[in-house]
C-alpha cells in the first residue's frame, strides 16, 4: 500500500492529485478489507495531507501566491500596448494570441488550435448580435462558445484578420499538398512535404480529429519570424505554448520578449514578464470583480467544474469580504415583507429578548426555546402565549378563518354529544369553546382597521399559564391577571 502511494508521487506532481488519488486508492482497500475479500489487509490511511488552497490563504504565502499568479494592471496594458504598436509579423502575430486570450479566458494551447472560421455571431434577447468563438476547450471540456463582450469586438476580429493573412501562404500549401496526396497522380514532393509536416494525424491537427491543419488559425510557415534564416515556402507548423511564453518575457535565457523589443517597462523600471496563463488568472479575477456569477464564469472559461473558479480567484480577503458584504441588504426589510419571503426573523423583533431565529407555524411565528424543552402545546399554537401572529400576513388569515370555521363545527358536534349524554363530551365542549375563542377573537384582531401592518400579536399570559402557575391560582397563590391589566400589543379574549 505504501509503495502504491511512492508510485503515486513518481507519476504525479501535483498535491491535489496525490491527495484525491490517496483516499481512493484508501477506499479501495478499505473495500477489499470490509468485504472480507482480502481478510488479512491492515487497515491503511493515505499519507496524503489535503493541499492548501492558497488563493484563499490569508498567510503570507496566500498573499505571497496571489502577486505571482496575479499580473498587474500596468502589465496588462503594456499588451495592450504591443498589440497597438505591432509593425512587423511577429509581433503582430503574437500579440494577436496574446488578444486571444485576454478576450476570453481560455488556455494558450486552445488558442493555437482555433479555426479561422472562430468569430460567429448570434442574436440576444435584444436582437442585438453578439460576438463568440467557437473553441474546444481542454482537460475534457469539450466544445463551446466562448463570448466576447462588446468593447472587445473590433480588437478581437483584427487580431483574427491578421493572423489569418500572416498564415495564408502555409494554408495554401497544406490545402495543394491535401489535394495532391488525393489525387491519382500524387507526386514523391508532395508525398515527403505531408510526412515530414503533416504529423500522425493527417489531415487533421491532433488527434481529436476535428480541425483540418489548413484550417487552423494559428498556422504559419517554418522561420516565419527569424531575424536569421530565409523562410521556408514549403512548410507549414503551429508554434508551441513556450513561443508564446518566449515573447511574453517568461523564463530566462529566452532572449528579448516584445515588450523589451517596445521598450516597455513596469513602473519601477523592471522588465515585464508574464506567462500566457497569467492572463487567464487575471481575466477570471476581474470577471470575479466584477460581480460575474460563479457558473457563468465557469462556463465561459471552459471550466469542468464550478469549484475550479477559486483557483484563479486572487482577489485579496478584504475584496472578499467586502463582496460578501454587498450581497446583504444595508437597511433589513420590513418584518411583514421578511415573513412573507419566509425569510428569517429574530426573537428579539417579536419581542422576545432571545438570542436566535424564531420558528414558522401555519398561522404566525413560534418563539419556544426548544433548547430548554419540547412544545408543550402538542402544536396547538393559537391557544400558546409563546405564539404570534402579524398583522397583514394574508396567507396566515386564511389558514386562521379555515381553523375557525373547522373549530366551530367541532363544538357543534361536541355540543350535541353532549346534549346525548356520551361520556366526556363535556370536556370536549370546554376544549373546543376554550379554542374558538382565542382563534376568534386573533381573527378580529388581524381584521380591525385600527391595528396597523405588520403589528405582533399574542394572547396574554394569563390565558396560557404554566402547570406551575395553575396550581399556584388554584391555591390563590398568584392572583389570576384581570383583562383591565393587558397591554396594548394583547388581544382582548372574550370567553363566552
Amino acid at each position: 500500500m505504501d509503495v502504491c502511494a511512492n508510485k503515486c508521487k513518481e507519476f504525479y506532481s501535483s498535491e491535489d492529485v496525490h491527495h484525491k488519488t490517496g483516499l481512493q486508492l484508501q477506499a479501495v482497500f478499505d473495500f477489499l478489507r470490509e468485504k472480507s475479500l482480502v481478510p488479512s489487509l491492515p487497515a491503511w490511511k493515505s499519507p496524503f495531507k489535503k493541499p492548501v488552497i492558497l488563493t484563499e490563504d490569508l498567510g503570507e504565502a496566500g498573499q505571497a501566491h496571489r502577486m505571482e499568479k496575479l499580473p498587474t494592471n500596468e502589465a496588462m496594458l503594456a499588451v495592450a500596448d504591443v498589440f497597438a504598436q505591432a509593425d512587423d509579423r511577429e509581433s503582430q502575430f503574437y500579440s494577436s494570441i496574446f488578444i486571444l486570450l485576454m478576450a476570453a479566458p481560455g488556455r494558450v494551447s486552445e488558442v493555437l488550435k482555433l479555426p479561422i472560421d472562430c468569430i460567429q455571431w448570434e442574436e440576444d434577447d435584444d436582437g442585438n448580435l453578439q460576438m463568440f468563438l467557437r473553441w474546444n476547450a481542454a482537460k475534457g471540456k469539450g466544445a463551446t462558445r466562448k463570448w466576447v463582450v462588446p468593447v472587445m469586438h473590433d480588437v478581437v476580429k483584427e487580431a483574427v484578420r491578421r493572423l489569418i493573412e500572416i498564415g495564408a501562404p502555409a494554408r495554401e500549401l497544406v490545402r495543394a499538398a491535401f489535394e495532391g496526396s488525393t489525387s491519382s497522380s500524387e507526386d514523391v514532393g508532395t508525398s515527403n512535404l505531408i510526412k515530414e509536416f503533416g504529423g500522425f494525424y493527417w489531415p487533421f491537427l491532433d488527434e481529436k480529429r476535428v480541425l483540418t491543419t489548413w484550417s487552423a488559425l494559428c498556422l504559419h510557415r517554418e522561420n516565419e519570424f527569424s531575424r536569421e534564416k530565409e523562410i521556408r515556402p514549403d512548410s507549414w507548423r503551429i508554434p508551441s505554448a513556450n513561443e508564446v511564453n518566449k515573447r511574453l518575457g517568461a523564463g530566462s535565457g529566452h532572449g528579448e520578449s516584445l515588450f523589451d523589443r517596445m521598450g516597455l517597462r513596469n513602473l519601477d523600471g523592471t522588465r515585464i514578464t508574464l506567462t500566457s496563463h497569467q492572463l487567464r488568472h487575471w481575466l477570471s479575477t476581474m470577471s470575479e470583480r466584477a460581480g460575474m456569477d460563479d457558473y457563468s464564469l465557469a462556463r465561459w472559461a471552459g471550466r469542468a467544474k464550478v469549484s475550479d473558479n477559486r483557483h484563479y480567484d486572487h482577489r485579496s480577503p478584504e475584496e472578499r469580504l467586502e463582496a460578501a458584504r454587498g450581497l446583504l441588504p444595508m437597511q433589513p426589510a420590513p418584518l411583514l415583507e421578511r415573513i412573507k419571503q419566509r425569510q428569517p426573523v429574530t426573537y428579539q423583533e417579536l419581542g422576545t429578548d432571545r438570542l436566535g431565529t424564531a420558528k414558522a407555524t401555519l398561522y404566525g411565528m413560534c418563539v419556544h426555546d426548544y433548547a430548554m424543552a419540547p412544545c408543550q402545546k402538542q402544536r396547538e399554537c393559537m391557544t400558546c402565549k409563546e405564539h404570534v401572529c402579524i398583522k397583514g400576513d394574508h396567507v396566515a388569515l386564511d389558514r386562521i378563518r379555515l381553523l375557525e370555521a373547522q373549530t366551530e363545527k367541532l363544538l357543534q358536534q361536541a355540543m350535541k354529544a353532549h346534549e346525548d349524554g356520551d361520556f366526556g363530551a363535556d370536556r370536549w365542549v370546554d376544549n373546543h369553546k376554550w379554542k374558538l375563542a382565542h382563534v376568534k377573537a386573533m381573527r378580529i384582531a388581524l381584521e380591525h382597521p385600527n391595528v396597523l401592518e405588520g403589528a405582533v400579536l399574542r394572547i396574554p399570559d394569563g390565558h396560557d399559564p404554566s402547570p406551575v402557575r395553575r396550581a399556584l391560582m388554584d391555591l390563590g397563590v398568584v392572583e389570576v391577571p384581570s383583562m383591565d391589566a393587558l397591554g396594548p400589543k394583547m388581544i382582548a379574549l372574550a370567553l363566552t
